[in-house]
């Protein structure tokens, strides 16, 4: 006898194929939709690019006009040259004018040192008691224009002041050859005494100077 798969075979065939042909309209028409949007993505990107590069195209225009005459200003004879040129004069007076303050300044109801370098090497020196640091830089050979007060303030103060405790630590970079003139209280113009110290440290400047200190 044939063998018929029935109606219910035919039907069963003609939902698959329906089913796949669903498929493929629903695949194609996912497809068309996405291609449309990132079209458009595209567009709207495309637009924002140039937009933001017009942007960076004025900075740029304006970067380049303001070097331009920044260029223009810093020429030779221009008035920005001259503005230079004058804050550096007047800085460098106001440190010329306070270095002869200082050389001019000597109150005799305080006591204070200076040093000499000898040789031809810079010196570290250094100030200091316990963890606080009053004073440390390399100095040059010659008279150092720094004075070190260790009784009290001078009268008139400048970057060349320097107060110290009497009984500060004095660390030295290389030992033997700076020389400290101690001017004591109560005198005036001459140190009254030198001392040339052959260690790396000062303990104790009031002790180790033998320093007249009123009470």
């Amino acid at each position: 006898m044939p063998v018929t798969t029935g109606t219910g075979g035919r039907r069963k065939g003609d939902f698959l194929t329906s089913f796949l042909v669903f498929l493929l309209i629903s695949v194609f028409i996912s497809a068309f939709a996405l291609s449309i949007v990132s079209f458009f993505y595209y567009l709207n990107q495309k637009k924002q690019n140039e937009k933001n590069l017009a942007v960076l195209s004025q900075k740029m225009d304006a970067l380049s006009n303001r070097v331009s005459k920044l260029e223009e200003l810093l020429k030779a004879g221009t008035g920005i040259e001259k503005i230079i040129t004058s804050a550096n004069y007047l800085s460098n007076l106001s440190v010329d004018l306070e270095r002869i303050i200082e050389e001019l300044t000597d109150d005799p109801t305080t006591g204070y040192i200076r040093l000499f370098v000898i040789g031809q090497d810079n010196v570290w020196v250094t100030f200091r008691k316990g963890n606080d640091v009053y004073f440390s830089r390399e100095l040059k050979p010659g008279l150092a224009p720094y004075k070190f007060y260790y009784f009290k303030e001078p009268s008139i103060q400048t970057q060349y002041s320097i107060k110290i405790p009497r009984d500060c630590t004095i660390v030295l970079g290389k030992p033997g050859v700076v020389y400290f003139l101690v001017y004591g209280v109560g005198t005036s113009k001459h140190p009254t005494k030198v001392v040339i110290w052959k260690e790396s440290r000062v303990e104790n400047l009031e002790r180790d100077f033998s320093l007249y200190i009123p009470k």
